[in-house]
């Protein structure tokens, strides 16, 4: 069969085998935590930064990225892709892992501080992940 490309994750082109709809989950969770992570590596550097909604979201980030490794690892994906993406998970852990652990902060919009509107970017950032939706997960 041949090789479609994917997608472009942490500067490189992923390609799978034409109807790999396993890998391509995979690809697109990829695809999508590299767009959530740019986002509250941004919002770290404004208001955030000193709050808790930025720190729970980062937690939650780390976690459900340790169950994409470990839903890959039981994947039907082949060992060299499994390699591939296991290093691109490990990096965005590492850098979700650089973001504001401590959520015993006052969040920035309950002490009066963030006056950007009702909702919360950091949390908002998390919910793109919804937007993901196809292929199903394998």
């Amino acid at each position: 069969m041949a090789k479609v490309r994917c997608g472009r994750v942490l500067g490189e082109d992923l390609c799978i085998e034409e109807g790999d709809n396993t890998s391509l989950y995979f690809i697109d969770q990829l695809r999508g935590y590299q767009a959530v992570l740019a986002a509250l590596s941004a919002i770290d550097q404004d208001i955030c930064h000193d709050g808790c909604s930025l720190p729970a979201i980062a937690k939650k980030v780390i976690k459900r990225l340790t169950k994409l490794g470990k839903d890959l690892d039981a994947s039907s994906v082949c060992d060299e892709e499994k390699r591939a993406f296991i290093k691109k998970i490990d990096a965005f852990l590492a850098k979700a892992s650089e973001l504001p652990q401590d959520t015993t902060q006052q969040c920035r919009k309950t002490a009066g501080e963030c006056r950007m509107g009702s909702g919360c970017f950091a949390a908002g950032a998390m919910e793109m992940m919804k937007q993901i939706t196809d292929p199903v997960e394998p």
